[in-house]
């Protein structure tokens, strides 16, 4: 078990001085600084950068709530969870509060994992409204809240302007369409003379472009009436399209080897320049700022690779849709110090430490009026983010009580398309038909 780190006032880092933010959405509930206890926070941030930013929000908040007292413990990823399910299970150990991913709240909410927060939400009037639909909707289950919305990410479009400009094309205008994908696939692929691949303008199956977000941009919505909607045409359009890209970089297997030569920043596949094109979270930038990586050009110069940032493109039709995860700070079931843990959850969750957050993470605020911080919106990128926080729809999320992980069901299929070995109506009528059996069970 890792060792609990203790945030002593005498000791925080002090707090960066915020300017108040632009376009407020809904005033934050006021904090009550008489409330007093101890709160221990699990969170999985053990990277310097996180772990420093989080001890900035926990200054702020120490300074708001004078009498409570919150020791923030580290846990690994993933063990974090594990660790919270067998806490609540044996009626002990449980934190008071934890970063919890978000997504799942309302399949930990219906095990009873999590206590619902709603009471709270109305007694203090903490207003949705303040925060990106999809990120409340996400902590939603029967109608009430188990979490406040902590962090997003947001998806976008990654491109290489240098080498679209080699290319012949417009760096300042990247493709928005499948179709213009497409064309500028032709000026940006590079195939050695024996066949070998050196250069994708984009591999659509890897950083953050999964199967199902370029689903989305066919305009399916895969959640229909409560049911998992997977045997669709838009469905098996999208999936015969992705097939296209593989079949296009010389098949499956051909494609894996490629995708093998790269490594970790700063030799991933876009810096590498092995892909001129990735979707990507918006905290990619950070990684790419920090390494400001070399780029080799066709006449043998280095240059620093310049790059900007684009909606994902949708097809004919449909229109650009973007895909987030993020957190949110919740209270396990069992936690006795809820109301010094909640009035946490509240200061962590207002505007001043969002925005401390943001600056110190480039994580996407989950209140709105924290998004456009001016500080976040002098980045001449950040605009691009919001934009694409704007077309994340609640509408979308893929929650189903019945069968929380039905998307496993399509996640095996994938490789046996890629590879030939199915076709694609068929996968998705295998994926159909073992979700509804699942549905039917539990039902």
């Amino acid at each position: 078990m890792s060792r609990p780190s203790r945030l002593l006032l005498a000791c925080a880092l002090s707090a960066a001085t915020l300017v108040p933010t632009a376009g407020s959405a809904q005033e934050a509930p006021p904090l009550n600084p008489e409330v007093a206890g101890e709160v221990e926070l699990w969170h999985f941030w053990g990277s310097p950068t996180r772990r420093n930013a989080l001890r900035r929000v926990l200054a702020i908040c120490q300074e708001a709530l004078p009498n409570v007292r919150v020791t923030e413990v580290f846990k690994p990823w993933g063990d974090i969870w594990t660790a919270n399910i067998a806490a609540v299970s044996a009626g002990s150990g449980m934190p008071d509060v934890i970063v919890s991913d978000r997504p799942q709240l309302p399949r930990e909410a219906a095990e009873g994992i999590q206590q619902s927060l709603q009471a709270l939400i109305e007694r203090d009037g903490l207003s949705e409204d303040a925060f990106w639909p999809f990120t409340w909707q996400e902590t939603l289950y029967e109608g009430e809240s188990y979490g406040v919305p902590f962090e997003t990410d947001v998806r976008v479009m990654y491109y290489n302007k240098t080498l679209f400009e080699q290319a012949g094309l417009d760096p300042e205008d990247p493709p928005a369409t499948w179709a213009e994908l497409e064309a500028a696939a032709d000026a940006l692929d590079r195939v050695a003379d024996n066949g070998a691949l050196e250069r994708l303008a984009i591999d659509p199956l890897r950083g953050n472009g999964t199967p199902g977000i370029w689903v989305l941009n066919n305009g399916h919505q895969w959640v229909q009436d409560g049911r998992p909607v997977v045997d669709d045409p838009a469905v098996a359009e999208t999936l015969e399209w992705l097939k296209g890209w593989v079949e296009r970089y010389g098949g499956w297997r051909q494609l894996s080897q490629f995708q093998a030569t790269v490594g970790a920043p700063p030799n991933d596949y876009f810096m590498s320049g092995k892909v001129a094109m990735i979707v990507e979270t918006a905290g990619y930038s950070s990684i790419l700022n920090f390494y400001r990586p070399q780029i080799a050009l066709d006449n043998g110069e280095s240059v620093e690779l310049e790059w900007g940032v684009a909606p994902i493109p949708h097809n004919e039709g449909a229109e650009s849709v973007s895909d987030s995860g993020g957190f949110a700070l919740s209270i396990p079931t069992g936690a006795e110090n809820v109301e010094p843990a909640w009035e946490l959850i509240k200061c962590a969750t207002g505007p001043e430490a969002q925005t401390s957050w943001a600056r110190d993470t480039y994580a996407i605020p989950t209140r709105r009026d924290a998004a456009r911080d001016p500080v976040l919106m002098a980045d001449p990128n950040w605009a691009s983010y919001i934009e694409a926080v704007e077309a994340v729809r609640p509408e979308n999320r893929t929650f189903v009580p019945a069968y929380a992980n039905w998307q496993q069901e399509l996640d095996r299929q994938y490789e046996r398309i890629w590879s030939g070995e199915l076709e694609v109506e068929a996968a998705l009528e295998e994926a159909q038909r073992l979700i509804d059996t699942t549905l039917e069970q539990n039902q």
